[in-house]
C-alpha cells in the first residue's frame, strides 16, 4: 500500500522526478543503502514494482549492480524486460508523466500516452483499443500502446 504517495498535491509524481525530471536519477538501492550495508535496503519482495516504476517513468533510472547479478534469474527478467520497454518506447529523462491513480492498493499512470504501469493489488488496466502486456510480476504490470 501506500501508493498515495507517489503523488504531490498538484497531480505530478513526487520530488525532482515531478518538478524537474531531466535532473532525477532514480534507484532503489545502492553500496550505501542496500547491499552488504543494509542500512535502508528497498524491500526485496517489491523490487519488481520499484523498477516498473523507476524503469518507465521520466527520469535517469539506475539498476543496482547487485540486484540484477546477485538476487536471482526471476529479478533479472524482470529488469531485462522493463529495460526493452524503455528502450522501444523511447521513453526518456523528459517523457510526460499522467497518474491515473495513486491511492493506498493502486498507482496507475501513463508515460508519454504510449506506455501504461500498474503497481499494487487492485485491478486497473489501460482503457481503449491496441493496450498489450509486455512486462509483468507480483502485483505490478506494463502495457505498451500498439496501434
Amino acid at each position: 500500500g501506500e501508493f498515495w504517495r507517489l503523488i504531490d498535491a498538484q497531480g505530478r509524481a513526487p520530488g525532482v522526478i515531478g518538478i524537474w525530471p531531466a535532473r532525477a536519477v532514480t534507484f532503489l538501492d545502492n553500496h550505501d543503502t542496500g547491499s552488504t550495508q543494509a542500512h535502508w535496503p528497498f524491500p526485496g519482495k517489491q523490487a519488481g514494482q520499484g523498477y516498473a516504476y523507476i524503469l518507465t517513468h521520466p527520469g535517469t533510472p539506475c539498476v543496482f549492480w547487485d540486484h540484477y547479478f546477485d538476487w536471482g534469474d526471476n529479478l533479472r527478467k524482470q529488469i531485462d524486460s522493463l529495460l526493452d520497454v524503455r528502450d522501444k518506447m523511447k521513453i526518456h529523462a523528459r517523457s510526460v508523466l499522467k497518474i491515473e491513480h495513486a491511492k493506498d492498493n493502486l498507482y496507475a499512470a501513463k508515460i508519454d500516452d504510449k506506455v501504461a504501469v500498474k503497481l499494487g493489488r487492485e485491478h486497473w488496466e489501460p482503457k481503449g483499443d491496441g493496450w498489450k502486456v509486455e512486462a509483468f510480476g507480483d502485483d505490478w504490470c506494463v502495457w505498451t500502446l500498439t496501434k
